[in-house]
């Protein structure tokens, strides 16, 4: 299985959930991360959605090797 892949199920299974967040009226998004109910979102803005998934597939694949063992 894709890294990547394995990664984002076994974050979604320990309830992280990693989203965008538009900005209105503006191509820039924030990026969420909800790790059991502690929400904190990014404090940089991406300048496009495309970018901001990048960036989500790498905080999933973050979690899950800063996490698996545990």
């Amino acid at each position: 299985m894709n890294k990547y892949l394995e990664a984002k199920s076994w974050c979604l299974a320990n309830n992280i959930k990693i989203y965008i967040v538009p900005i209105r009226n503006r191509k820039e998004c924030y990026v969420e991360v909800d790790n059991n109910g502690q929400i904190i979102r990014s404090p940089n803005t991406y300048k496009n959605q495309s970018i901001a998934s990048d960036k989500i597939w790498d905080l999933n694949l973050h979690f899950f090797e800063n996490n698996k063992k545990k």
